[in-house]
């Protein structure tokens, strides 16, 4: 199934663009789309940890499986200076 994702901050910066195309299997959960995303922009592997994954608006843990026409967004982690 394709599935697109909306990337935002220094990703959308990374990918030269605000949302990007993965094919992914059916089954597949939010963890198996940041491991796509990583493995296509190794130089988020850092943040893997961190990475806040939204479905439908709604951050959720990253074992949350996706479905075909899921929105899907994907933000680097929120640092405090405080």
């Amino acid at each position: 199934m394709n599935i697109r994702i909306k990337l935002i901050g220094r990703y959308k910066t990374i990918a030269g663009q605000e949302f990007i195309q993965l094919d992914v299997k059916e089954g597949t959960t939010l963890r198996h789309v940041v491991d796509a995303f990583v493995k296509q922009y190794p130089s988020v592997e850092k943040d893997r940890k961190f990475m806040m994954v939204s479905k439908n608006n709604t951050f959720t843990s990253v074992d949350t499986p996706i479905r075909e026409g899921d929105e899907i967004t994907i933000c680097p982690p929120v640092v405090s200076g405080g």
